[in-house]
């Protein structure tokens, strides 16, 4: 398995979420000045630009020319049935679907994290990183955050051969019943495009969402890439 970690950039995108969060950031509020940020946190000046970058392309922050960077008004979310369901939707469409375990470790829960999953800050929870491949073709990058005291031993069970829903259903009898997606559009880093084997700055649909079980407690918090020019997003509008 390769030594893969989340580049700083991405740690930075964590650090600027969880300073919203924290700071009960509102709509159309100033975050701190670039210098200021990079001192507080010891990253350089083109990491945290790149953060910014990153969240502006979300739709979390905006920039105001010779103002400075604020929090932008919230988007619309859509709701979902599970992560697995879309895996289960595009293989009935005949797609071929395989997935590489990149990165498999245990971290303490991040502020995000421990709101998301519902958890004390700080508490053990898995981190998969994986790489999917559709049709052989690099489409889509996925990282996933399970509460470890919730799931005793998953990293003896979840392997690249099998998957999550079925160790949920089978060995801890939990069902993924309901949850909650965030779509965006951001660009392909430097990283990211040598593991989708496309061009730096290449369009990518991001989402991020929590899946529950019958009880509405969370058992997956993610975090997924998707080549744009490997999927489209439909939703269906039942009028009564």
């Amino acid at each position: 398995m390769e030594d893969y970690r989340i580049p700083p950039g991405m740690e930075a995108v964590e650090k600027l979420e969880d300073f919203i969060v924290v700071n009960r950031l509102t709509a159309n509020t100033r975050i701190p000045s670039e210098r200021n940020l990079c001192e507080m946190w010891g990253v350089s000046r083109s990491t945290l630009r790149q953060a910014v970058d990153t969240l502006v392309s979300w739709g979390v922050l905006y920039r105001v020319k010779e103002s400075g960077v604020y929090v932008a008004v919230p988007k619309k979310n859509r709701n979902i049935v599970g992560v697995d369901s879309m895996m289960g939707e595009l293989r009935q469409q005949g797609i071929f679907f395989t997935k590489k375990i990149i990165s498999a470790r245990t971290i303490e829960a991040t502020r995000q994290i421990s709101r998301k999953l519902k958890i004390p800050l700080g508490q053990k929870v898995y981190e998969y990183i994986r790489i999917r491949k559709a049709d052989y073709v690099p489409s889509i990058l996925e990282t996933t955050y399970i509460d470890c005291k919730q799931y005793p031993g998953l990293d003896e069970y979840y392997t690249e051969k099998t998957s999550l829903n079925y160790i949920f259903k089978n060995i801890y009898h939990k069902k993924q019943n309901s949850g909650e997606e965030h779509i965006s559009v951001t660009y392909a880093s430097e990283n990211e495009a040598k593991m989708f084997e496309i061009e730096q700055g290449t369009p990518l649909f991001f989402t991020s969402g929590v899946v529950e079980d019958d009880k509405r407690v969370p058992i997956i918090y993610y975090k997924q890439l998707l080549r744009s020019d490997q999927f489209k997003f439909v939703s269906m509008i039942n009028k009564e």
